[in-house]
């Protein structure tokens, strides 16, 4: 009898689709899909794949059809040491902040234009993208709140001016009437292209269209400058001022969440490759909605929008769950195109960007945190590059079934940007699990928390020493993906689109604007994440759990439900006249104005160090006996006590159509 190993049986509790009865040589074992180690290319025949000495097996999820007859090496790698990822981290990150703003208006194009990377041919990303410029400026963005924390006044003036510049070129490009117009006949519809010129003016070729990530992405980026901004300089007046964009975005997402935009026809990917529902669009869509109607409520001066924005939240969820196929155990980016099922690594860089103060979807969720582990392990096997280093975390790419490899090279390599998206997204998990001070264990996580080396019953709550190990580790899996990284980059800087798949060389475009991006987006995180762990985690709400089990003609399947609840609602502060010293931490390190607000507290940076810049106001001075009648929702539809509690706002049901999630009044 065959035994499994930890982690085959881990992907078989997952659910993964088994190597196909079809099996080429007696000698060939059965290897689960996800450990299968590539011994061919993707035009490998059954004949030549056999006369290699492998194993043959068709399979419909991305894995290999000709693979080697020993598995990947699915231990977790050893963590590098921290200084040596912190030295290398540090002075990628300084690079990468240099070449990122060399990207922003580069000679022969228009003030405000981010270019997608320096490269006119093979490939020729000479344009201005929506979602990677949104991606690009909020970490501007971030910058400008870094200055100001730091109390440099000529970088608060140079990312502030960055940040005007971007702003004035998206309101130009979108006051021009481009195809997707011409496809849904309303003029408004123009924030739904993908790229312009980099002068500013309509790209008019032939293109994927309609791309509705980037409206959400810019709302996301647009809310956050905006708070930041009217926080160091006191002054709203330019946060009010953007209401007409942030409204025309916001609209259109209305209109076209459901995918529905061009006479019933889906949309294109972020990948810009197939039409259909995509996930990644969706999430940064639900962003947007609760960004944008934070931000109709605080300055935009449109509380109906901002209702329509929320109500279009519930609306959105169900489809984004809907995503989930149990049968596979992952999260389909895309749900109805049959020659693209392998795990996308749109799922894992969506859950990075998107991850807000309810923590939707967030890394931590058990279905997002089961797919990117998925994701992960399949491109363990999949390059040349990775089979080489099977002790060590995998450079990974866009998905199994990929073939573009950025116009060079032996085909599609590994992603820069996927990778360090990796390390982002087990630092923010370490983060989440840290924070709320345990884990909840189901069916669907367990063998992630296994692998982890936390082994714990479905249904129990990981906390204690446990949780220790298992958010230490999950750092470390970080760290891991930074030294694959660091391994590759070498001692040069400079950041392409991908690896080589074979050589491990640069390929793809040069300079790619996202790279630096997300280089530098992990640095951030990594610093938040170690710098939480360094403190105690606030104690687990109660959690009950209910397992139910039903049986088919598949066999018999568990599903656990958790509910959490709070003992007592929570009242919002106002009052935020609170010393430096007296301040609790409402927050964590490198929570931005805008959510901070979202959580009802208060803001204010301090230039003494390790004093929380949002904190939880006097909580003698508001209550929560508010009349129905007066109440103010601080929530939307469907919003669960424990998000409201998140949130710092009081929780009361009623029957009457009023709002459950609320914010108290001043005393």
């Amino acid at each position: 009898m065959h035994v499994l190993s930890l982690a085959v049986a881990s992907a078989m509790v997952l659910g993964l689709a088994q190597a196909s009865p079809l099996v080429s040589r007696a000698t060939c074992p059965t290897i689960d899909d996800a450990l299968r180690m590539d011994c061919g290319t993707v035009a490998s025949t059954q004949s030549s794949c056999l006369a290699a000495g492998c194993c043959y097996a068709p399979t419909s999820d991305g894995s290999p059809w000709c693979y080697q007859t020993t598995p990947v090496n699915s231990a977790r790698p050893t963590p590098p040491s921290q200084s040596t990822v912190s030295s290398w981290v540090s002075s990628q990150y300084t690079y990468s902040v240099s070449a990122l703003l060399n990207n922003l208006t580069p000679s022969g194009t228009q003030t405000g234009c981010v270019v997608a990377a320096q490269s006119k041919t093979n490939p020729n990303y000479w344009f201005h993208w929506a979602r990677d410029s949104a991606l690009t400026m909020d970490v501007v963005g971030r910058l400008y709140s870094q200055a100001v924390a730091n109390k440099d006044a000529a970088g608060q003036a140079k990312y502030s001016k960055l940040m005007f510049d971007w702003i004035a070129f998206e309101q130009t490009w979108q006051s021009e009437t481009n195809l997707v117009v011409s496809m849904t006949g309303n003029p408004d519809d123009n924030v739904g292209d993908a790229k312009a010129n980099v002068d500013g003016t309509a790209f008019t070729g032939p293109w994927g269209r309609p791309q509705n990530d980037g409206p959400g992405l810019r709302i996301r980026t647009l809310v956050r400058f905006a708070g930041d901004y009217a926080t160091a300089t006191s002054n709203t007046t330019f946060a009010k001022s953007l209401s007409p964009m942030i409204a025309k975005n916001l609209n259109y997402i209305i209109r076209n969440y459901n995918n529905a935009c061009t006479s019933g026809t889906p949309c294109i990917d972020l990948w810009e490759e197939r039409s259909d529902k995509h996930w990644y669009t969706q999430i940064s869509q639900r962003r947007g909605l609760v960004e944008g109607a934070y931000y109709m409520n605080t300055w935009g001066g449109n509380p109906t929008l901002a209702s329509s924005a929320t109500s279009t939240v519930s609306a959105l969820e169900p489809m984004i769950e809907s995503h989930w196929n149990a049968t596979v155990g992952y999260i389909k980016e895309m749900q109805n195109t049959g020659d693209r099922n392998s795990p996308d690594a749109a799922i894992m860089l969506g859950a990075i960007q998107s991850v807000d103060s309810d923590l939707y979807m967030s890394p931590a969720t058990d279905k997002v945190l089961a797919t990117v582990f998925r994701y992960a392990l399949g491109f363990k096997g999949k390059f040349k590059v990775n089979q080489d280093r099977q002790a060590n975390a995998p450079a990974v790419g866009r998905y199994l079934e990929d073939v573009y490899n950025g116009a060079d090279g032996n085909g599609a390599g590994p992603w820069l940007l996927a990778t360090a998206g990796m390390a982002e997204f087990y630092y923010q998990a370490a983060i989440q699990f840290w924070q709320q001070g345990g884990a909840v264990v189901t069916s669907i996580n367990k063998p992630i928390f296994d692998y982890f080396g936390t082994s714990a019953t479905v249904g129990s709550t990981i906390t204690g020493a446990d949780l220790t190990k298992l958010v230490n580790n999950m750092a470390g899996e970080g760290d891991a993906y930074l030294d694959t990284l660091s391994h590759f980059m070498g001692s040069t800087q400079d950041m392409t689109e991908q690896f080589n798949p074979v050589t491990g060389a640069r390929q793809g475009a040069p300079h790619l604007t996202w790279s630096y991006a997300a280089m530098i987006t992990a640095k951030w995180k990594r610093d938040s994440c170690y710098a939480v762990l360094s403190n105690t985690p606030t104690p687990p709400t109660t959690t009950t759990s209910a397992s139910t089990t039903t049986s088919s003609a598949g066999g018999s399947t568990t599903s656990t439900s958790s509910t959490t609840t709070s003992a007592t609602p929570t009242a919002t502060p106002s009052v935020c006249a609170v010393a430096d010293s007296s301040r609790a931490d409402c927050g964590y390190v490198g929570i931005t104005q805008s959510i901070c607000a979202s959580r009802n507290c208060c803001w204010a940076p301090s230039s003494t160090s390790g004093t929380p810049w949002c904190f939880f106001s006097n909580p003698t001075s508001t209550t929560c006996a508010v009349a129905d009648a007066s109440r103010t929702d601080c929530g939307y539809v469907g919003i669960t006590q424990s998000i409201c509690a998140s949130r710092n706002c009081c929780w009361s049901p009623t029957t009457d159509g009023t709002p459950w999630c609320f914010h108290a009044l001043n005393l």
